[in-house]
């Protein structure tokens, strides 16, 4: 686990402008928890998508990719938006089969044996960050119980516009996305 989570952040950082601690925390609870707590709210879930969507700038970051791994498994992916749309995707479409993925239903722990792991790589020198900064971090994530969001820098940078897919291994929402012409 240690070194796909390394390869994981390695990625993002070379990919992702800006990416600071709170990109990395946001890394691995979308890698450990999917889409699950969006989910749970389909309406505001549908509300946000269709808002979202129209605004997106399909012309943006042309070479972003359609797909990006968040979790060292290989399960869980971000599914850009952008992209998406330059393919011609119809969202109610992409909405509905959003909506119809398997959820994760992952034990909480998992996200902080990950944090844990994540230190330890920032004590080893593996990745830029300080230890204490990490651990300060983690520390107000568990007292709080707030869900990490991307940092301003890394916002400004990347324009981030994407869905979380929880499984894309999963048979039947592989077939989804290839009816839309997404795989």
């Amino acid at each position: 686990m240690k070194g796909e989570l390394l390869g994981l952040i390695e990625l993002h950082r070379r990919t992702h402008p800006g990416f600071g601690v709170e990109d990395l925390a946001k890394l691995v609870y979308q890698g450990v928890f999917g889409a699950d707590h969006l989910l749970s709210d389909p309406d505001r879930f549908a509300r946000e998508f269709l808002e979202e969507w129209r605004w997106v700038d399909e012309r943006a970051f042309p070479r972003e990719p359609l797909f990006e791994p968040v979790d060292p498994r290989g399960r869980v992916y971000r599914l850009n938006l952008r992209p998406a749309k330059r393919r011609g995707v119809a969202p109610g479409a992409l909405l509905e089969l959003l909506l119809s993925q398997p959820r994760v239903g992952v034990d909480p722990g998992e996200f902080w044996e990950r944090w844990e792991i994540v230190v330890e790589l920032a004590e080893e020198g593996a990745i830029p960050f300080a230890p204490d900064r990490l651990r300060g971090y983690g520390g107000m994530l568990a007292e709080t119980g707030l869900v990490p969001r991307h940092s301003a820098a890394y916002r400004r940078a990347n324009r981030p516009h994407y869905r979380l897919v929880n499984d894309l291994q999963d048979g039947n929402f592989r077939r989804g996305l290839r009816d839309l012409g997404l795989l």
